[in-house]
């Protein structure tokens, strides 16, 4: 399919949602949220029961000295391990990371974790989620850990005018253009549309960190860092993220 064909089938999927959800007996925020969980359950499903799938975990399970890219959406790199839940290109296999990761203890040089854990619901999937990061890195692996951050939005928000939140952006646009008011930045950016369940500043994602059982836990720059390979951080995400690495 051609590039017009794919932007015609998006369009049509999009009308036919328009259409639809106001017929649903839930609200958008609750289809959300099912169809996430019906994608969930699929893909869980495959794993137990699909020949393929099954092949492809144990095959994975017998490799070691992993980099890992978790949540990669279309973003997977070369030579890596990419997971994702949906299908990109590059995902090296569909899986429901919020619940486990299909690979073995002790496995993983380095896992790279860009502006996913705020998807995760805190009161149970995060601890879950960073738990079986801790099991699949080696000894002395590196958890990085990207996120927006809180208090630059904060602290945007509360200067005058939109001049520092123009800087931070939100996804390569100026708020300032694309927004009514400041508030509704704010919003954009800690709800998502019902997909961002948190938001992490330093002090609370140290703590996430640390109560999952890392106990070296740093606080980084875009690029810098001491994640085996090299950093893999996207430039798009540089002005308003925070960067930790754990061990």
């Amino acid at each position: 399919m051609n590039g017009n064909g794919g932007a015609s089938a998006r369009n049509l999927k999009q009308r036919f949602g328009a259409w639809l959800i106001p017929r649903l007996p839930c609200n958008r925020h609750s289809f959300n949220h099912i169809r996430l969980e019906l994608n969930g359950i699929h893909v869980r499903l495959l794993h137990r029961l699909d020949p393929r799938y099954r092949i492809r975990i144990h095959r994975l399970r017998r490799q070691c000295n992993l980099l890992v890219n978790i949540g990669c959406g279309p973003f997977g790199k070369a030579g890596w391990i990419n997971l994702d839940l949906f299908r990109h290109p590059h995902v090296t296999l569909r899986a429901d990371c919020r619940k486990s990761l299909p690979l073995a203890d002790g496995s993983c040089l380095g896992i790279h974790v860009e502006h996913f854990l705020e998807h995760l619901n805190p009161t149970d999937e995060l601890r879950m989620f960073l738990t079986e990061c801790q099991r699949c890195l080696q000894p002395d692996g590196i958890l990085r850990v990207i996120v927006p951050d809180t208090e630059k939005y904060v602290r945007a928000y509360l200067e005058p005018g939109w001049g520092m939140l123009n800087q931070l952006s939100c996804g390569g646009e100026r708020p300032e253009v694309i927004f009514k008011c400041k508030m509704d930045v704010l919003n954009h950016v800690f709800h998502q549309e019902w997909e961002h369940y948190a938001g992490y500043d330093a002090q609370s994602l140290e703590l996430a960190l640390r109560s999952a059982g890392f106990t070296q836990v740093i606080c980084c720059e875009w690029q810098k860092g001491e994640f085996p390979g090299g950093c893999i951080d996207r430039e798009l995400h540089r002005p308003y993220s925070l960067y930790f690495e754990a061990r």
